[in-house]
């Protein structure tokens, strides 16, 4: 059990850096605003996850149990607010930058008649 549990861990990080390359190469290509949010939003919730993680394992010894679910439950809302609401915007973004015509790639040739 221990080596599948290891195994979809692995297949799982090896995911979430194809879908941040993808995106990279995304706003590369177009420029888009709401891509980089996007992507750095992506990429910000990762190392928050981590170093939540870490932050815990190394403090657990000292506080209280009730007072660590207590954290964990803020650390959590915060999160959760928060970084949707950047994903929502980064969606805006592309939204707004596709309705101006910014991400039209490659550029329609409109034909002479």
């Amino acid at each position: 059990m221990k080596v599948f549990a290891s195994l979809i861990t692995g297949i799982a990080y090896l995911e979430f850096i194809v879908l941040i390359g993808f995106l990279v190469f995304g706003w590369l290509r177009t420029r888009s605003k709401g891509l980089i949010l996007i992507t750095a939003t992506l990429f910000g919730t990762a190392l928050l996850d981590l170093s939540i993680h870490k932050i815990f394992d190394v403090f657990i010894g000292r506080w209280e149990p009730g007072m660590v679910v207590d954290i964990a439950l803020i650390a959590s809302g915060v999160k959760v607010v928060f970084l949707y609401g950047l994903y929502l915007f980064g969606a805006f973004l592309i939204y707004k930058e596709w309705r101006q015509g910014k991400l039209n790639y490659p550029p329609t040739q409109i034909r002479p008649e």
